[in-house]
């Protein structure tokens, strides 16, 4: 799971708000070479939680649909959540994800990606775009984003896939555990609870 996290969120730090630029592999290919070069700048004295946090709040988060990823996995738990309720796991479950994506962007260490063009879906709305992530060791670690084209013609990723592993579909198997013994707003809570206990 951790492998997978961190995977992930390296990949995503190749999407900007060039998001609604171009077409999907246009966009990886765009984004990747502008975040290489400011990772590549920054020293690891210079990594600190606040500044990492920014560039991932400005680099990551505008190419996620965070709204729709949280509506994904949670489910079939989604339409019988309150308006509230739904408002506050997407709320929590952002500022959790901003938490793990900003450990995650830490530890870059001159990986290397590549994209291949995007495949379709028959109306053109959705996409998959497939990869590799090359480890300094020489590992390939195989990559697939899904994206899809919101209303202000804007790509937006609401899934990945590392090394077979899709993300939403994790997030849902945990929260459908969870939510097997504990409330919606028991995990609300607990989440956080998480991010208090990280922010001391």
């Amino acid at each position: 799971m951790r492998l997978l996290a961190t995977t992930l969120t390296l990949v995503l730090s190749f999407f900007t708000s060039y998001a609604s630029a171009t077409g999907p592999t246009e966009t990886v290919q765009h984004a990747t070479s502008s975040i290489i070069n400011e990772l590549s700048l920054l020293e690891n004295d210079q990594r600190s939680q606040h500044e990492v946090q920014r560039l991932v709040e400005s680099h990551i988060l505008p190419a996620i649909d965070q709204q729709k990823i949280a509506k994904l996995a949670l489910g079939k738990h989604w339409k019988k959540a309150t308006k509230e309720q739904k408002a506050a796991f997407i709320d929590t479950f952002r500022d959790l994800q901003i938490r793990t994506y900003t450990g995650a962007f830490k530890a870059f260490n001159g990986q290397e990606f590549s994209f291949k063009q995007a495949r379709f879906n028959k109306s053109g709305s959705k996409a998959i775009v497939k990869g590799e992530m090359v480890q300094p060791s020489g590992q390939r670690i195989p990559v697939d984003f899904k994206l899809y084209l919101n209303k202000q013609q804007q790509w937006k990723i609401y899934d990945a896939v590392i090394a077979g592993l899709g993300m939403v579909k994790t997030y849902r198997q945990q929260l459908n555990e969870q939510l097997q013994n504990n409330s919606l707003d028991d995990i609300i809570n607990s989440m956080r609870s998480d991010l208090q206990t990280a922010q001391r």
